[in-house]
């Protein structure tokens, strides 16, 4: 593997940061960090927002609610509460922008896979929020299919995100070989044992560190293996990290980085089928209640809008 594609799905040490794993750098990317934690913050906000001036119509039972000083605002075919479901669908319908750029060839050069899924990650969060408050927390009939199909394509897009951070992919978005993987763990044992002077029995016991977790049945016990076992992982390595005393002061932390570096990429390496296996069946949950999702929220729309359903009819 190129030394641009090793630095590119596995940076040096200083640049992992909090995270403690490999992270992609591509040109640009602090200021989109920094536009999306503001959107994130401004969406949270505006949220809560909303939240609380609502209260009132939301804590209200429903066959009261037509009584309520708010319900021509409120309702979900009320003034505010069309308008949150209207913004709430279209962020739902932007989400598929990301499904068409990794598969349609003319999108390819509209910057990295990576950042296209943090955009569509955020429009998978406030989306739905929006779409609850415009529900004004009333869901039956044929609109708790497609509610409920929402909240299942949300939650599991939490599980789906973790899973695409553990396989390494290049600036591209591409997902790296077995090979590639195994070439840079080569290169960074090498780098410890020169730069650092770990002996052949250290690097032995680093090594095991990274062992893979007993392997349980089904998505959910996988995941929260791979959790728990990261978890354990990070503690192990950097107890390591402090029983190597003949590494000096200065360059400790460093050499603490580049060992969760390599710990991590080595448990990335033994975990690789499993890890593959693991996104195929989340894919087999997560797009039959995204198709669910789109389907019912089509119906839902055209009967509305058939049924004059909008900024001041229906109940």
């Amino acid at each position: 593997m190129s030394t641009s594609l090793q630095r590119a799905a596995f940076p040096r040490a200083g640049a992992i940061g909090a995270s403690r794993e490999p992270r992609v750098r591509t040109a640009g990317a602090p200021v989109f960090r920094a536009v999306l934690h503001t959107l994130y913050v401004v969406s949270g906000a505006a949220v809560l927002w909303l939240l609380l001036l609502g209260s009132s119509f939301y804590l209200t039972p429903v066959g009261e609610r037509a009584h309520h000083e708010g319900y021509w605002e409120w309702k979900a075919g009320g003034s505010v509460g069309h308008a949150m479901g209207s913004i709430g669908a279209s962020m739902l319908v932007l989400m598929l922008l990301y499904s068409a750029r990794k598969r349609v060839k003319a999108l390819r050069g509209l910057g990295p896979v990576s950042r296209w899924l943090d955009v569509h990650i955020y429009l998978g969060v406030f989306g739905p929020l929006l779409v609850v408050l415009h529900s004004a927390f009333k869901v039956q009939g044929l609109v708790a299919l497609s509610f409920w199909s929402m909240i299942a394509v949300a939650l599991s897009g939490v599980a789906g995100r973790y899973l695409y951070l553990q396989i390494p992919r290049t600036r591209a978005g591409e997902e790296l070989s077995l090979a590639d993987l195994t070439e840079t763990d080569r290169r960074l044992t090498q780098r410890l044992r020169q730069e650092f002077g770990l002996d052949a029995a250290r690097l032995e016991r680093l090594e095991s560190l990274a062992a893979a977790p007993e392997a349980r049945r089904g998505l959910l016990g996988s995941l929260a293996d791979l959790l728990l076992h990261r978890a354990r992982q990070l503690r192990a390595v950097q107890g390591f990290a402090r029983s190597c005393r003949t590494v000096p002061a200065p360059v400790l932390q460093e050499f603490e980085q580049v060992l969760l570096q390599k710990a991590a990429l080595r448990r990335r390496i033994l975990l690789w089928d499993r890890l593959h296996e693991l996104f195929h069946y989340w894919n087999v949950i997560h797009k039959p209640f995204a198709v669910v999702m789109y389907l019912f929220m089509l119906i839902h729309i055209a009967v509305a809008v058939l049924t004059g359903y909008g900024w001041a009819g229906g109940s």
